[in-house]
């Protein structure tokens, strides 16, 4: 359920509200955290990369093989304005996929 309603959020361009929304997850999935990049990437702000970044500290290693998640925090790192951390993350996935690409 809170990963439609982030959707929801995101799809009617109230990204704080699917931040808050993700706030309250006591497990987020890799589909909340989609969703939460989705909306940092949305905002562009020096907060939504500092959220970003500490919320991708936090993702299992597992995670990073679901092409998706990994081409959505991509996205929130550089339209968030951070090219050398996505860059990196970019070069140094160890499974290229072709969703990056």
């Amino acid at each position: 359920m809170y990963g439609a309603m982030m959707k929801g959020y995101v799809d009617n361009n109230l990204p704080e509200k699917a931040i808050d929304l993700f706030n309250e997850v006591e497990n987020p999935d890799d589909v909340h955290m989609l969703l939460l990049f989705n909306s940092c990437a949305h905002l562009k702000t020096k907060e939504a990369l500092d959220l970003v970044k500490k919320i991708s500290k936090q993702i299992p290693k597992s995670f990073y093989s679901n092409p998706r998640l990994l081409t959505s925090l991509l996205d929130a790192l550089l339209k968030c304005g951070d090219v050398a951390h996505a860059e990196a993350l970019f070069y140094s996935s160890k499974e290229i996929v072709l969703p990056i690409y």
